[in-house]
């Protein structure tokens, strides 16, 4: 997972994880702090700052919920060792500081927020609508499952308001150069083509013979590539929420708790069904030298006179389903009489769905313009929005209060069971005790543990690799099983003789005399491509074919390469007809420039768009630099005894 991170570092999915950690103090309280993540909290001080203390309650809650948000990113590949490799101990430590130095000058400089907005901010919360009405069961609901009270939450909310105002200080204030917007657009819309030829660093196979000299010299060379790593055995209590689901019936109080608790899960978006018939704008059809304006213009005259000839049809007696097949632009609905099938409100263009809602079953519009062209719309149905009632999905809650309450179960079970374990580090006496079973695993080792009983759980691993041999390690939790581990017997690792692993370095050698005869072959290529200026001709030969990308701009992954920034950034500094090489991870990459496709200028929903971007990216930047600044001078404690 974190190889995931690095080589996506730079897409947007990333980047706002990433921006969310930082800021988790001003972003959302749902992530960072949890629905009402106030400064109150139990336990002792665990920091403070210029005097206002940070409380080990308020820094488990705000850990705990950062954990869950990447949990639920990530789901089954999140691991405790994640925990540790992304320091988020110290990310929480740090977002609750600068939270702490945030609301300190927030009361420096008077800023303040009222009960009004308080209570204004959490009535519009959509936690806690039902009709576009606050429902206050749900509320009281919440808070009573998050044990907190009503002050707690609200002052967990009045601080989010607070630092919310902070940072729009900072937005508002972020000014866009015509440069910026210009540079901005060329990255999102100049566009370049690569020809290309793609092999693997095994491409080419070496012709050397292997011999017992060879292997021997290897080996010596290379022992700890092939070391044995350390293997345990490991006793286990194995308990799954599953198996209790049957046995729990849940009562009438509680699934109506549940239902008005999640009432906003419940909504049901207005749908409609409709059918279209699309006429394109097509500016390249408009033949002569004019401007892209004037082509946009009499494009957009033409498709509209067009829709408005079919509609005509339509108006005389033609089969709305036969004029889409012969006349929509849209294949994949014209092939199917127009049809778009049923479809919630929100998922058409703004346009589009306006004409709908003017629209009663069975009526057609006239032609209505979007950004993809003129539309003519039949509606055939529409379903109002709508709250589901409770008889409607009375199973489903059933099923999951099921599924919560044996997850509670299995919780106490498997924590009384780890209690009597520790007592004497006696498993199977615990399990009996408790009506449960143990099991052993085979030996493994860090880096090998297919288990079929365990299955994908990194959490057993890592927990049974941090735990001394023949102690009760923590209870591992998590919705789908949990387990109670205790080491019964280890191995140390070792350097075998080579008799033991001839084969692993026989394939090893093998890799490696491939490895260099294709670094060999990739550097006579490339000296072959400066004097030819032909990559057809340099491969031919060579099981090897020269492949092309479609248009790409910079903020584009390349087509069938990949995001690499390597063969990006060269790119859009080369003319066309130049070439260039580059060796990534385990394949080796010769390219062509092949075209420029230019930006142009960017019209004014696009300098808008640009422009909102670049200010929120500058905002964040100034608020941190600011922040970090505050921070320089505040006097700021931590007890790290207690992380």
């Amino acid at each position: 997972m974190l190889s995931i991170i690095r080589e996506h570092a730079d897409s947007w999915m990333i980047k706002a994880i990433l921006w969310l950690i930082i800021f988790a103090f001003v972003g959302t309280i749902f992530y960072s702090w949890g629905m009402g993540g106030s400064s109150s909290g139990g336990g002792g001080v665990i920091a403070s700052v210029d005097g206002k203390k940070i409380l080990q309650g308020e820094y488990e809650r705000t850990f705990n919920n950062l954990v869950d948000f990447y949990r639920q990113q990530f789901r089954n590949q999140f691991s405790n060792d994640m925990i540790k490799k992304l320091d988020l101990k110290n990310q929480a430590l740090e977002a609750l500081i600068q939270k702490k130095i945030l609301l300190i000058e927030a009361e420096k400089q008077n800023i303040q927020v009222s009960n009004e907005e308080v209570i204004s901010y959490i009535k519009r919360l959509p936690a806690f609508q039902s009709n576009n009405k606050f429902n206050d069961t749900a509320y009281r609901n919440y808070i009573k499952s998050q044990r907190l009270t009503p002050g707690e939450f609200e002052e967990g909310q009045r601080e989010t308001l607070l630092l919310d105002k902070l940072e729009k200080i900072f937005r508002t204030h972020a000014k866009v150069s015509k440069s910026e917007i210009l540079e901005e657009f060329s990255s999102q819309e100049g566009k370049v083509k690569l020809e290309y030829v793609r092999f693997t660093s095994d491409h080419f196979k070496s012709k050397l013979k292997i011999t017992d000299q060879a292997l021997k010299e290897y080996f010596q060379a290379n022992k700890t590539n092939f070391e044995i790593p350390a293997q345990i055995r490991v006793e286990y209590i194995k308990v799954e929420p599953k198996k209790y689901q049957a046995e729990i019936e849940p009562r009438e109080e509680d699934i109506e708790d549940y239902y008005n608790t999640k009432i906003a899960d419940f909504n049901v978006k207005k749908k409609y069904q409709a059918s279209h018939i699309l006429t394109h704008l097509k500016p390249s059809d408009i033949e002569g030298d004019i401007p892209e304006e004037e082509k946009q213009k009499q494009a957009e005259e033409k498709a509209k006179v067009k829709s408005n000839e079919l509609l005509e049809k339509l108006n005389k007696g033609a089969d709305f389903g036969e004029v889409a097949k012969k006349f929509s632009d849209d294949p994949a609905s014209g092939a199917n009489g127009g049809s778009l099938g049923e479809f919630p409100k929100g998922t058409m263009v703004s346009a589009f769905e306006k004409a709908l809602d003017k629209l009663k079953p069975g009526e057609i519009s006239k032609p209505v313009l979007s950004p993809f062209g003129y539309h003519i719309i039949k509606l055939e149905s529409v379903e109002k929005k709508r709250i589901k009632p409770l008889s409607e999905v009375k199973d489903g809650i059933i099923q999951s209060l099921k599924e919560i309450k044996a997850r509670q179960r299995v919780k106490r079970i498997i924590k009384r069971a780890h209690q009597s374990a520790q007592q004497d580090d006696s498993l199977s006496k615990a399990a009996q005790s408790h009506g449960l079973e143990t099991a052993q695993t085979p030996f493994f080792s860090r880096e090998s543990h297919i288990i079929p009983e365990i299955g994908n759980q990194p959490e057993f691993f890592n927990t049974a690799f941090s735990i001394e041999k023949n102690k009760v390690g923590e209870p591992i939790i998590t919705p789908e099983v949990s387990y109670i581990l205790k080491v019964v017997e280890d191995k140390p690792a070792y350097i075998p003789e080579l008799s033991e692993v001839e084969e692993k370095v026989r394939e090893a050698l093998i890799e490696s005399n491939d490895e260099a005869a294709t670094l060999k072959k990739f550097e006579e290529l490339k000296e072959s491509l400066a004097k030819e200026k032909n990559l057809e001709k340099i491969v031919e030969g060579y099981d090897l074919s020269v492949r092309n990308t479609p248009f790409f701009s910079k903020v584009e992954s390349i087509p069938g390469v990949g995001n690499i920034e390597q063969i990006k950034e060269k790119s859009f500094t080369m003319n066309i007809g130049d070439y260039s090489s580059a060796k990534v991870r385990d394949r080796y990459y010769l390219y062509k420039l092949a075209d420029i496709e230019k930006a142009g200028a960017p019209d004014s929903e696009e300098i808008k768009q640009i422009t909102n971007k670049i200010k929120i990216e500058k905002s964040r930047q100034a608020f941190q630099e600011w922040i970090d600044n505050l921070k320089t001078g505040a006097k700021i404690l931590v007890d790290k005894t207690l992380l």
